[in-house]
């Protein structure tokens, strides 16, 4: 066990007193003896293994776990007489022991001419056991055997590995300049170096694609969603990368995404088992959405029915929840719940009150995307010598009016 920064309570007696070396039992208290140059055992008082103290009729040993949490202990030693009345900071040092495979540092005090108090630096680790002793030989005026109890700190309850809940987009076909996956967990996930965890194999050659995601973490605020970007610079035509490297995607091909079931969740614990995701690209798409294009079929008035759009093809699976809203004419949100079928290329709208008749309208942000990310803004490739090319147009919502009719 590794051992913690000294308290300012802490000195290094401490540490040149944690001699005894520890072994694992179950959790309670029992006798101890003096070390074998101070002569005679006295018995202490029989306890059971859950009261967690130990006496020998003049001192009392004794653990207190914190109720909501049993990895912060602190043990108390008291006296039937004034036994610690001389004994000042200094002088207490190393007469309460906490170890495992090392001793704990930690602050000890005199609580009262009958109470002295030891409470460990840093929380003790779950399921680990620990050695608690009393050793008075170790005082100026003390006498007496020492006392030890163990404890056991309890094992956190078995939960379930976290899973792979969704992986966005969800059809079989991709476009061969496809741009980005949305993984989304059942918890938060392990942060930090985490491209060991990700593999793309080409499954027509047998072998993996090199170098095709961007190595840049981009989290949804709870920490179970990973927005996974093949580098960009791999996607765009003419671009370094992309000339080094090729293309990530052929057209053609077909490709297989792994998740490696070493990942661990941010408590530990691991996926356990890999996640992949099989698919063919496509052509490649340069088309931009367009919002007039979407077929957008009206729910009756005074009904809870959906309203259904159409997009015409898939969609990026995150801004159709964050950028496409619905809205009355004259600006005030509707609220409802927003979900995406027929891989994402169908947007539902489902209001939480009864549609009443009138006008309406979609807002949808400029920055939408298909997969390929073309927005409604932009194409994602623009050939700048390219005269013809179409630019970018202004930035902002988009909006698309629909009536339900009384």
């Amino acid at each position: 066990m590794t051992l913690f920064p000294v308290s300012r309570r802490t000195t290094a007696a401490s540490l040149l007193l944690a001699a005894v070396v520890s072994f694992p039992g179950p959790t309670g208290c029992g006798s101890g003896s003096r070390p074998p140059e101070t002569g005679h055992t006295t018995p202490t008082t029989p306890v059971g293994p859950d009261e967690l103290e130990s006496s020998d009729g003049h001192f009392t040993l004794a653990i207190q776990p914190e109720t909501d949490d049993p990895t912060r202990i602190v043990i108390v030693v008291s006296s039937v007489d004034s036994a610690f009345g001389k004994e000042n900071s200094d002088r207490l040092e190393g007469l309460i022991e906490v170890r495992a495979e090392a001793p704990l540092l930690g602050s000890i005090e005199r609580v009262s001419d009958r109470e002295i108090r030891f409470a460990p630096s840093f929380p003790l680790l779950a399921g680990q056991d620990y050695v608690v002793r009393f050793l008075p030989q170790l005082g100026h005026d003390l006498a007496g055997d020492t006392l030890e109890c163990h404890y056991r700190v309890p094992a956190p309850e078995a939960a379930p590995a976290p899973t792979v809940t969704a992986l966005y987009p969800t059809s079989a076909v991709l476009p061969a300049n496809h741009l980005k996956f949305y993984i989304v967990f059942s918890e938060p996930m392990q942060l930090g170096e985490i491209w060991d965890y990700f593999r793309l194999d080409d499954l027509d050659n047998d072998r993996p694609v090199p170098r095709p995601f961007r190595h840049t973490e981009l989290w949804s605020r709870d920490r179970r969603t990973l927005t996974l970007w093949f580098h960009p610079g791999r996607v765009k035509q003419g671009v370094n990368l992309n000339v080094e490297l090729g293309a990530i995607l052929t057209e053609g091909r077909r490709y297989r995404l792994s998740i490696s079931g070493d990942w661990p969740s941010a408590r530990g614990t691991p996926l356990g088992t890999a996640v992949t995701r099989e698919f063919t690209a496509g052509p490649a798409d340069h088309q931009q959405p367009d919002l007039a294009k979407w077929k957008i079929t009206v729910p009756a008035a005074r009904s809870s029915s959906a309203l259904v759009c159409g997009l015409g093809s898939s969609h990026d699976w995150a801004l159709l929840h964050s950028d496409v809203r619905v809205e009355t004419a004259a600006g005030q949100p509707v609220a409802g719940a927003i979900e995406t079928t027929d891989h994402e290329s169908t947007w539902t709208f489902t209001p939480q009150s009864s549609w009443q008749p009138g006008r309406y309208r979609l807002a949808v942000g400029s920055v939408l995307e298909d997969l390929a990310g073309n927005s409604l803004e932009r194409p994602f490739e623009v050939d700048i010598t390219d005269r013809k090319s179409p630019g970018s147009t202004p930035a902002g919502t988009r909006y698309r009016e629909f009536t339900i009719q009384p």
